[in-house]
């Protein structure tokens, strides 16, 4: 399958951009799972079936050492008592300055979303082109990690943002498997409300643990 993403001209300096930003959103991520009380992280635990009571305390399970980190990214988005998130919340207190990077950080992140994604093009140093199975949408994603990796033709679902003009993603990959014929890969066309997306994404979640528990 060809992609047709055409990289801004100012990508270099997108890219710098960038690079400066990353460090701020596990900062970012750690202060807004800080902000979940008990209800909050059981209720989240039991949707994605990591809730487990141990010496009559109820708690979050994680099999394997990734889970964490994808259990963090559901809470601080897909939480969302009286339609807001932990992240619309931390957003809507400005307690960065308007212009600070943390700001510009959480003002995207208000806007993301969950999908699964076929990487199709790496960009060394800058991110990948990937097609979003769901809406059929073309992307270009920032990122540091995957183009240091044989990572083209994986199909994986994780959250994105817009930043700058291109999107950058949360953090949280789930590495579902590698699509080499692209040929029956037909993309949905669909977009999803707030529980269609909440749906998906636990469903993602529960395929991608039993993909971890087969590999151990």
């Amino acid at each position: 399958m060809e992609l047709s993403v055409v990289l801004p001209e100012d990508i270099d300096e997108v890219v710098a951009g960038y690079k400066d930003c990353w460090p701020l959103i596990p900062m970012l991520h750690g202060r807004l799972a800080q902000m979940a009380d008990k209800a909050a992280i059981r209720t989240c635990a039991k949707r994605l079936d990591m809730l487990s009571r141990q010496n009559g305390r109820l708690g979050v399970r994680f099999d394997h050492e990734l889970e964490a980190e994808v259990f963090q990214d559901y809470l601080i988005y897909m939480y969302r008592p009286r339609g807001f998130s932990l992240v619309r919340q931390l957003y809507n207190r400005k307690v960065y300055p308007e212009k600070s990077l943390e700001q510009e950080l959480l003002a995207g992140m208000v806007q993301a979303r969950f999908s699964v994604f076929w990487i199709g093009v790496l960009h060394p140093e800058k991110g990948c082109s990937a097609l979003d199975i769901i809406s059929g949408e073309q992307l270009f994603i920032l990122d540091q990690t995957l183009t240091q990796q044989e990572a083209t033709g994986l199909l994986a679902a994780f959250r994105v943002f817009p930043f700058r003009g291109v999107w950058a993603h949360t953090g949280a990959n789930m590495v579902l498997g590698k699509v080499e014929d692209t040929a029956g890969l037909q993309p949905m066309g669909r977009i999803l409300n707030d529980q269609q997306e909440r749906e998906l994404n636990e469903e993602n979640v529960r395929r991608w643990r039993t993909l971890l528990a087969g590999q151990q």
